[in-house]
């Protein structure tokens, strides 16, 4: 990032090439260091001497640019590296694991050479990386001559991302990574050294995967720690999601719910396009107070859009709270008689013209206790008239005089794309107010502003229950013999999860007895490791009344069973509680690797499919955390009590959500999945129970292949 002395190696005469354009970008940006054009016969290349290969460079550089062709990539750096210590290097050329297994092969070998010699890597298959602070461009590709030196850090896994985000002109920025393929170094390590760097503020990053959380975690925790923003734009999101085992949980738990929660749970602000990625930068690349609350206020000059204001807000999920009686009153003495005090606020056109009743309406909204947030909404495309940047202007001169005095942030935003009019923003340049445009994204860069401050960190632990029961599990489950239902009830009972009361029974007479012990209705199964799908086999009766039910159930079941597979083991049948009146409700987890767990909870029983009404968190979840999934679905609404049925036991439901978490944790080397389809939430202080449980082993662990979800 901060060389004094630079070798290109693969520097022609050519202009158009890698080779002749870091040559170039670096005398055009003024690179104060020394510069060593490396070619086996040109003797100039941009009016500087070149070398004909680096044992006549007459000195070791601190990093070399590599524009050679990938086969030639590594015979290069391993002469640079072993034969003159190089510690740095860049690599443009494409050809490696992009490509294919021949390319796959030569990409591992790169890595190993990196591995063995420490040497710090950028790319390859990658535009390079620009310190613009120092002047220092290892880029191949063309600068735009609006980039300025700045507060924002770009770091890209595509080159197309790079240029994009370093053309916009919105913000200043100070280093510009394309990253490429990673080999040796990824957005991770870069991260940590925008944590460090005095002149970044905020990092944009354009990511394609994470492939180490941990150390993406760390990186992001060096960032927060350091006051500086993460804002990701995670491409690739509709690709089929990651595979898990257990049928419905599996069928929730996508890849991209998986990297939303996991950016949420560090801290990062996601976002979905780059629009909004622009937008969040603008807001947080502007020296702006920390906001108190999550409360928003928006004023503006349109009925219209005050009304489209209130409609993405909604959509966004941004708090525009009723305004306080004070504040209310102050804004009735400050308006016209016709204006309507509200939040957002029309200030009618009367504001327009008299820019002193325009700043009391800012001054009155911005007192509300419930406003941490003030947004001044003023249209000023580029494409305005001469009298409309007049107006816009003056609000600008007035929102800018505000800031000053204002001990909450402020925003100005339009509510249009496509450009700010220069002459209408420029009273704000220097006053710590940022001008965004585009309603939807401005909106959402507020609330990534709001959030990123109000984020705070979760730290759960193993219950005594968990540790309790995890070492004579543990020896049970690396058998590799699979849970039958009975047994992952069981499981879950002994680790504090209700499950429905049961028995297995061998005979008729048997399973009558038991069910006059367990006590009617009861529910009969079939219990036999090769039989996943029970009631397709027909394994499976509900609602039996009486010991006669059950006897005529249980040759029934046993005989339907044989017919649909012959050859199937049968244990016996099951004679299960019948639990009534409950709301069913999923809970299930799926290994999502690099992430560890993702904890999955919705509507149940036979709704699954057809609502897909779920929310996913990865572990370890909370408490807190199993009460915002709940609260995000729309089964909530059932729960709190829909339509004069009696509220269910949330809370119940919510711990077992945390310990189906700390089971996934404890047991993460042995359990590929859990799959709790339904869950009976009862009412309001009577639990819950667990009516179906599926759990798989690791496919490491177990022996039992294909293994099939219930």
């Amino acid at each position: 990032m901060r060389p004094t002395s630079v070798a290109v190696l693969g520097a022609s005469p050519r202009v158009g090439s890698h080779g002749n354009a870091v040559v170039r970008n670096l005398l055009n940006f003024g690179f104060r260091g020394r510069i060593y054009p490396v070619h086996p016969s040109a003797k100039v290349v941009e009016g500087l001497m070149c070398f004909a290969s680096l044992d006549d460079v007459p000195e070791t550089p601190d990093c070399i640019v590599v524009a050679l062709s990938a086969e030639k990539v590594l015979p290069a750096l391993t002469e640079a590296s072993t034969k003159h210590g190089v510690r740095a290097a860049v690599v443009f050329a494409s050809g490696f694991s992009e490509v294919g297994a021949r390319g796959m092969a030569l990409q591992h070998a790169l890595r190993d050479l990196c591995d063995r010699t420490g040497l710090l890597l950028c790319g390859p298959n990658c535009l390079g990386l620009a310190n613009l602070h120092d002047r220092i461009p290892l880029y191949s590709a063309g600068l735009p001559e609006t980039l300025k030196p700045g507060e924002i850090a770009v770091a890209s896994h595509s080159g197309s991302g790079c240029i994009a985000l370093s053309g916009v002109g919105r913000f200043g920025v100070s280093h510009l990574v394309s990253v490429g393929n990673a080999v040796a170094l990824d957005i991770a390590d870069y991260l940590e050294f925008f944590a460090r760097d005095e002149r970044t503020r905020a990092a944009a990053l354009f990511m394609e995967s994470v492939r180490t959380p941990e150390r993406f975690a760390h990186a992001a925790a060096q960032m927060r720690a350091a006051g500086k923003p993460i804002v990701v734009l995670k491409v690739g999101r509709s690709e089929k999601g990651a595979a898990a085992t257990a049928a419905h949980t599996g069928s929730l738990a996508g890849s991209d719910e998986v990297y939303a929660d996991f950016f949420r749970s560090i801290g990062v602000s996601a976002v979905d396009d780059i629009d909004e990625l622009v937008e969040c930068c603008t807001m947080f690349a502007s020296p702006m107070r920390r906001p108190a609350g999550r409360g928003v206020a928006v004023v503006n000059v349109s009925g219209g859009e005050v009304a489209l204001t209130c409609d993405l807000a909604k959509r966004v999920d941004i708090s525009l709270p009723d305004l306080q009686p004070q504040t209310i009153e102050l804004l009735r003495t400050a308006l016209p008689d016709f204006a309507t005090p509200s939040n957002p606020l029309d200030a009618t056109g009367s504001a327009v013209s008299d820019m002193r009743m325009y700043r009391q309406c800012i001054d009155a909204l911005a007192s509300d206790p419930l406003v941490s947030v003030l947004a001044v909404s003023q249209d000023c495309p580029v494409g305005i008239s001469a009298a409309t940047v007049d107006i816009s202007r003056a609000i600008a001169e007035t929102t800018a005089a505000a800031a000053l005095q204002c001990d909450k942030p402020i925003v100005f935003y339009s509510n249009v794309g496509g450009g700010l009019h220069p002459e209408a923003i420029a009273p704000l340049e220097g006053s710590g107010v940022p001008a965004l445009q585009g309603a939807r994204p401005a909106l959402l860069a507020i609330k990534r502003f709001i959030e990123w401050h109000q984020w705070q960190p979760m730290q759960p632990s193993l219950s005594a229950k968990v540790k309790q029961y995890s070492r004579a599990w543990h020896e049970r489950l690396r058998t590799g013999t699979p849970l039958t239902e009975r047994e992952a009830k069981k499981f879950l009972s002994e680790h504090g999860i209700r499950v429905t009361r049961e028995a297995l029974a061998g005979t008729a007479r048997q399973a009558a007895t038991l069910a006059a012990d367990i006590g009617f209705p009861v529910v009969l199964k079939i219990e036999s490791p090769d039989i996943a799908h029970k009631t397709e086999a027909g394994g499976v009766r509900l609602s039996l009344n009486s010991e006669a039910e059950v006897m005529t159930a249980f040759g029934e079941v046993i005989s339907s069973v044989k017919r649909h597979a012959p050859q199937a083991r049968i244990n016996g049948v099951v004679i299960q509680e019948m639990i009534c009146g409950g709301i069913e409700l999923i809970a299930g987890a799926s290994r999502q690797d690099p992430f560890g767990y993702a904890i999955v909870v919705g509507s149940g029983g036979v709704l699954v499919e057809l609502l897909h009404d779920s929310a996913l968190a990865l572990t370890p979840v909370t408490e807190q955390r199993a009460g915002e999934l709940i609260r995000s679905t729309r089964a909530s609404k059932l729960l709190s009590g829909f339509r004069g049925r009696a509220p269910a036991d949330i809370a119940a439901f919510e711990a077992l959500v945390v310990r189906l978490s700390e089971i996934c944790i404890a047991y993460s080397d042995a359990i590929q999945a859990v799959d709790l389809n339904p869950v009976s939430v009862l009412e309001d202080g009577a639990g819950v129970r667990v009516l179906d449980a599926l759990i798989l082993l690791n496919p490491a662990t177990s022996t039992f292949e294909n293994q099939e979800t219930k």
